[in-house]
């Protein structure tokens, strides 16, 4: 009866909507908004909802003459429709926004009800393009320059695209209602820029009761269509984070209490159950590490606004441990390793919207109110066995180990085949890095050549992935490695990890793959020792894929790399053949840069084969 009450259903839905759209009336909104007016609401309980806003509002009043410029140049580009998103470059969008638009590939999605809308079409669009335009993350900061300047035409552009989207969209229509996350994100920085714009003395503009009509509709939309299933991560998170600013705006009537309550419950039990007890997000990945602590960090503001006191003790312990990780994980240079997949995304980037490094995560510090820690300053090296990351530190040497599982429950969806890898940074230079990711399914080919084993700084045996990867779904890795820590020892001048995975224990002649890692600053090296346990003989090849801008050669030891920056890297490997190969390094999504990779090989002896590596840094001669 469920099934056919399914199937009849859904259609019956898509032929009401197209016939009917639905819409908020200004009664409605009166009703939701309980005893006040938008404008009021707004500088009220959202905004108070919204710390991260409020320090920001702050910050516009002290901003000196070159970072109005910077700001008021970034808004300019936005009001003339001139995006640079996802690795697009800057692309004019004419004076009409096509909405539903890849502007990386030409493709326009059509507007068909969400229970139709074609994701992945396999000609290289990526419907991720008209989704990020549709977070509306540059709303801020068009609100911004009008309450910095003064200039009305920014307020009028921010209300000239916000009436032209809800013309254009539908509710329940068209690609940007086919992910609720990213409704939640445009719902959110919706209401953070309005509420700048209601901080100005102004009269509200005639356009803001049909916006606040809009975003009644967002939150109804959001609470009736969350990504909730057995496993759970940044998608689901984002729903119920993203909910709060809605429920802030409307928490004068029934309905936008209810749903203040329901997002701070959800909020406790998904710290629970997406963090690890050691603080790091269950997703196998540091990026969306950043994004899940981001998302913890406002959702918990808006839920201690709304809700006070409903939070617990465990709560708030487990957030300061995700912010510890993002400490401890960030090399000298500022930037984070790129472990597992990465597309870039944030929650409410307001300022460093259209300026900001992806890798720089200690944006994190600013918006949970706390000291930003210096990259450079001295720290303990630090291990995070839930999570699966080990980092290795002393003096300017920096390294960290990834040995963990696939995370999201088994199911891998953004972990990468990246078992006993590694990154290796001296002071502001990276040395050995991760690739990142660069893409989804604008390009499953080379989405899982930047997932594959060949491309991280690890081992592979005779060409194998150690779990296999899948051209059909691009977001699960079945967990074969069992990958887990036998012994981590702190030590005066760095650190000494030891590892094991088994995920090539499915080969003919079955193996294991153990490494070592000891860091020894004093001596300025990475020690690696690679044993490989079996019963035959393999082909052995070790990559090291180095940081852009190097100039790499092969030795009589190994290869020998030096950068600009006088950086000198000796990488000794006896009894391998060494070569140096382009690669590439993903430095954000859809971005990508040539590199090198120095790659190492030999055959294996069958029984307990042990191939020592040192890592060399210096300064160039």
């Amino acid at each position: 009866m469920r099934l056919v009450a399914a199937r009849t259903s859904a259609p019956l839905r898509r032929a009401r909507v197209r016939l009917r759209p639905l819409r908020a009336s200004p009664a409605a909104v009166r009703t939701a908004l309980g005893d006040t007016t938008v404008s009021a609401a707004l500088r009220g309980p959202a905004l108070t909802a919204m710390p991260t806003v409020v320090a920001w509002e702050r910050e516009l009043q002290t901003l000196s003459g070159e970072q109005r410029a910077a700001l008021l140049a970034r808004a300019d580009a936005v009001a003339a429709h001139r995006f640079d998103l996802l690795g697009s470059g800057p692309v004019d969008l004419g004076p009409e926004i096509d909405w539903q638009l890849d502007f990386k590939h030409r493709r326009s999605w059509p507007l068909d009800h969400i229970s139709k809308v074609t994701i992945v079409y396999g000609d290289g669009s990526d419907i991720k393009v008209p989704w990020e335009l549709s977070r509306f993350q540059h709303a801020p900061l068009l609100a911004a320059a009008y309450r910095v300047s003064g200039e009305r035409r920014y307020r009028d552009e921010l209300g000239a695209q916000l009436t032209h989207w809800i013309a254009s969209n539908p509710v329940e229509m068209g690609a940007n209602w086919a992910c609720t996350m990213d409704v939640a994100i445009r719902a959110a920085n919706w209401v953070a820029a309005l509420a700048l714009c209601a901080g100005a003395q102004d009269e509200p503009p005639a356009w803001l009761d049909d916006v606040a009509g809009s975003l009644l509709l967002h939150g109804r939309f959001i609470r009736s269509h969350l990504e909730w299933g057995e496993v759970r991560g940044n998608h689901y998170l984002s729903d119920v984070a993203g909910l709060l600013p809605v429920a802030a705006l409307f928490s004068g009537s029934a309905e936008g209490r209810a749903w203040a309550r329901w997002a701070t419950g959800e909020l406790e039990s998904e710290m629970a159950y997406q963090v690890r007890a050691d603080g790091c997000d269950h997703e196998a990945s540091i990026s969306y590490h950043r994004l899940v602590c981001e998302l913890f960090v406002c959702g918990a503001q808006g839920a201690d606004a709304l809700c006070p006191g409903q939070l617990s003790g465990a709560f708030r312990e487990r957030l300061q441990a995700m912010l510890a990780f993002v400490a401890d994980h960030t090399r000298p240079d500022g930037l984070a390793p790129q472990v597992g997949d990465a597309d870039s995304g944030r929650f409410l980037p307001l300022g460093a919207y259209g300026a900001l490094d992806f890798r720089d995560h200690r944006h994190l510090f600013t918006q949970a109110g706390l000291p930003v820690p210096d990259a450079r300053a001295p720290r303990a090296s630090a291990a995070y066995p839930d999570g699966g990351y080990y980092v290795l530190r002393s003096g300017e040497l920096f390294a960290l180990v990834r040995c963990g599982d696939v995370g999201l429950d088994g199911v891998g969806g953004h972990a990468h085949n990246d078992q006993l890898s590694f990154e290796l940074c001296a002071g502001e230079q990276p040395l050995v890095v991760d690739p990142g990711a660069y893409l989804y399914t604008a390009d499953p080919a080379t989405r899982n050549r930047f997932r594959s084993t060949s491309s991280h700084a690890t081992l592979t045996i005779d060409g194998a992935e150690q779990n296999p990867l899948r051209d059909d779904y691009l977001f699960s890795l079945a967990e074969r490695t069992n990958a887990h820590t036998l012994r981590w020892e702190p030590r005066e001048h760095g650190a000494l990890w030891e590892g094991r995975h088994h995920g090539y224990e499915h080969l003919p002649q079955p193996a294991t793959h153990t490494r070592t890692v000891e860091l020894d600053a004093a001596a300025g090296e990475l020690r690696i020792t690679d044993v490989v346990d079996s019963t035959g003989a393999h082909e052995l090849s070790w990559a090291f894929p180095l940081a852009p801008g190097v100039d790499g050669a092969t030795s009589a030891a190994g290869a020998i790399a030096t950068w600009p920056s006088g950086a000198r890297l000796e990488i000794e490997a006896p009894d391998c053949e060494a070569s140096i190969e382009p690669g590439w390094v993903s430095p954000a999504y859809g971005v990508r840069e040539p590199a090198s990779v120095v790659r190492l090989r030999r055959a294996s002896e069958p029984g307990q084969d042990r191939q020592e590596i040192t890592l060399r840094y210096g300064a160039r001669a």
